[in-house]
């Protein structure tokens, strides 16, 4: 007997036929959801795989850019932007640039030739030369340096001669004595291929680096692979500023960046069943707790940037006088800025030293390079010129005992410095400068720079003796002395900057003093100075 097609018993009940069909319908419905559950965990499976691989190789290739962003550039402005910088400040001192540089030129590099040049005329001219002849062709040299006069940043193109490839780099500095530039070349590995050992932390990508947008094999710089370029199948790509170009960097997985085992798991899913559905869960699991410390890892990183820029910050801080003291008959401000870029601290400083009977010093200056050992000349000389004033020297004595402090041969450092000893009650101030820049005068008619003849930066061997300049200045005059992160910008001469500097300070020479430094900063730097800013202004009462 059978009710719709389902054998029964003769008492009604299932036959064997009949459960034998209900098992074979039971074992087919759990192989269907079992195949079904088993498709979907693979699938789920191998697609969070590929996205999460995707996740970590994008977050690898940000930290490596992140790298090579702190790293690259930020070598080239402290080395080949620093000695561009000491040759202006130098009038083009080929001694003091060959020395500057002969640590960082070699024939493996970082650099294997440096060479200074004077800007100006129909054609730069070359004043100095560390290290092997330039690859780069004369009339590209040429090109390049007049780029570099014109940009805001160091400039850099790729030199190919035979199988020997380089970087070429240039930056421009304007000093007292006009504008130098100076250029270096960096070796590229043959071929263009590198090879990064198993202990690092790249080890386990395909990396390609290209100077400029286009992924090309005339601008590749190094890859670490042999595979064919541009890199393909899942790749990242992201761009990092370098000079007034872009690196392209681009990398794919050699593997899988999650383990050996997020590519087994889907087959063994298939192959098990349900007995692997646990297995999925762990790695499940283990795949969420690396994205969580990869994520936490990335926190971590911005957290700790954050806190060492504020550390650097409070360091500068702490070394600046605490407070302005009150000197009858006069009203003073003082402003300091910390550059935005990099996290390191800077050599810029003011004070102001009583004397009583309505006298007292002021000293601002600037430190060269930046980072601890600069903060530490800053603060030697800082206390220095305070204990000679202290003392009771006048301005181009203080300036004259400096010089014992720093030597740029031991210490690597020079410093500019402006000093002048006020007379309250006489309106009269005696300035000395070492190399800084001159001060500004502000009155009724208008803002002026006093024409306070330089001497030779702190520092820097061989200058004749500080020449004291004797100031006179009118009822509520007001005189401001700061350092070169207010005027200086890249690409520009320093005239271009004082200019400015001078517009600003005449269209608001009325205000008060406070007012008068806030706009002068506000005007000339946004708030956002790229380089530290120390400047202190003094207004006469009466």
């Amino acid at each position: 007997m059978a009710i719709a097609g389902r054998p029964m018993g003769l008492d009604g009940s299932p036959g064997r036929a009949g459960r034998a069909w209900a098992s074979h319908a039971a074992a087919a419905v759990v192989l269907v959801v079992g195949l079904g559950i088993t498709i979907t965990l693979c699938v789920v499976t191998a697609s969070g795989h590929q996205r999460t691989n995707a996740k970590l190789l994008a977050l690898q290739t940000r930290l490596l850019s992140d790298d090579i962003a702190a790293a690259g550039p930020l070598y080239v402005e402290d080395h080949l932007g620093g000695a561009a910088s000491l040759a202006a400040a130098t009038n083009g001192g080929a001694a003091t640039f060959q020395h500057e540089l002969s640590g960082a030129v070699s024939a493996k590099g970082p650099f294997v030739t440096a060479s200074l040049w004077r800007l100006g005329g129909s054609s730069p001219q070359q004043v100095a030369r560390v290290g092997a002849r330039p690859l780069l062709a004369p009339a590209a040299a040429m090109a390049l340096l007049r780029r570099a006069a014109a940009s805001r940043t160091f400039v850099v193109t790729k030199i190919r001669a035979g199988r020997t490839t380089r970087l070429g780099y240039a930056t421009a500095a304007a000093g007292p004595g006009g504008s130098f530039a100076a250029y270096a070349e960096a070796p590229l590995p043959a071929g263009g291929r590198v090879f990064a050992p198993a202990s690092s932390p790249v080890a386990n990508l395909n990396i390609a680096i290209y100077l400029g947008r286009s992924q090309t094999r005339a601008a590749l710089l190094e890859a670490s692979t042999a595979v064919p370029l541009p890199l393909r199948g899942t790749t990242y790509t992201t761009r990092i500023p370098f000079g007034d170009m872009v690196l392209t960097l681009t990398t794919s997985a050699k593997g899988s960046l999650t383990g050996s085992l997020g590519v087994i798991l889907p087959w063994s899913i298939g192959v098990g069943g349900a007995a692997l559905a646990i297995l999925g869960a762990l790695l499940a699991e283990r795949l969420v707790r690396r994205r969580t410390r990869a994520e936490r890892m990335s926190t971590e990183i911005g957290r700790l940037y954050v806190e060492q820029r504020s550390v650097a910050e409070t360091l500068q801080q702490a070394i600046l006088p605490d407070e302005v003291p009150a000197i009858p008959g006069m009203q003073i401000a003082v402003r300091y800025l910390p550059g935005v870029s990099g996290t390191e601290v800077g050599g810029d400083w003011y004070d102001v030293v009583p004397l009583g009977g309505g006298r007292f010093v002021f000293v601002v200056g600037d430190v060269s390079g930046r980072g601890v050992r600069a903060a530490a000349m800053m603060a030697s000389v800082h206390y220095a010129s305070r204990a000679y004033a202290l003392e009771g020297h006048p301005p181009a004595v203080i300036l004259d005992q400096l010089t014992r402090t720093i030597d740029i041969a031991e210490d690597g450092h020079f410093a500019t410095v402006l000093c002048g000893l006020v007379d309250v009650g006489a309106h009269e101030v005696a300035l000395a400068n070492a190399g800084h820049l001159p001060p500004l005068v502000c009155g009724g008619d208008g803002a002026s720079l006093v024409a306070a003849k330089p001497g030779s930066p702190i520092g820097v061997p061989g200058g004749a003796a500080f020449e004291p300049t004797l100031l006179t200045t009118a009822a509520r005059g007001t005189l401001i002395a700061y350092t070169d992160g207010l005027v200086e910008r890249r690409g520009e001469t320093l005239d271009t900057g004082l200019e400015r500097l001078l517009q600003a300070a005449t269209a608001r020479c009325g205000s008060s003093l406070d007012d008068l430094l806030t706009s002068l900063v506000s005007e000339l730097t946004g708030d956002s100075p790229t380089d530290d800013i120390a400047l202190i202004g003094l207004r006469w009462l009466n």
